[in-house]
């Protein structure tokens, strides 16, 4: 049987030839910054091309420690993406577009960013400090689709009346199949015996 290949050891720092650091003190605060602005650090770590490990302790100061807050506004040659990082500005236009009428998913499309993020944002999730618009919360039940008490009761006098399938009850309301049973099931049980 043969031995097992020996465990390599790394050599001890030369400190005639330091090994070559990945970032820079203005990479630190630009990533810092964009962070703080809502980039999540497996995002900042893909873009930049860096290990995910590098970029978290770099931004948490668990390395690069000794860097203030201040960042640059750019770094020279680095191209910024559009629409991809959430700022204060482009939050506060969601959110007022959201309460005005435009869907999640026209305003995700509208800023190339995920439905999930621009629902957290809009919501409140994330970005609880801005208070100015204040998040829109979301309708009710069923989000988007929430029907009223009156829609409900409607539903369920259908249901009852015409012995109408759930799914078309669903197509009536503009709602699932599921919401449409969960609604008859709980004015089933809220009517006394």
């Amino acid at each position: 049987m043969d031995d097992p290949p020996p465990i390599s050891r790394p050599q001890p720092a030369d400190p005639d030839h330091p090994s070559p650091t990945v970032l820079n003190e203005d990479h630190v605060r630009v990533l810092r910054r964009e962070h703080a602005s809502g980039a999540s650090v497996r995002y900042l770590a893909t873009r930049n091309g860096l290990p995910y490990n590098t970029v978290h302790d770099a931004i948490r100061g668990v390395t690069w420690a000794h860097v203030d807050e201040q960042a640059p506004e750019e770094i020279p040659g680095e191209p910024r993406r559009p629409g991809v990082l959430l700022t204060v500005a482009t939050v506060g236009e969601m959110r007022r577009a959201h309460a005005g009428g435009a869907s999640l998913r026209s305003l995700a499309d509208k800023f190339h960013l995920e439905y999930a993020t621009v629902r957290a944002a809009v919501q409140g999730a994330t970005w609880r400090h801005l208070t100015d618009p204040p998040p829109v919360p979301a309708a009710g039940r069923g989000g988007r689709h929430a029907l009223t008490n009156e829609q409900e009761a409607d539903l369920a006098r259908m249901r009852e009346q015409s012995g109408a399938t759930y799914a078309q009850l669903g197509a009536v309301f503009g709602v699932s199949e599921a919401t449409a049973w969960h609604v008859c099931e709980r004015r089933r049980r809220s009517v006394p015996d």
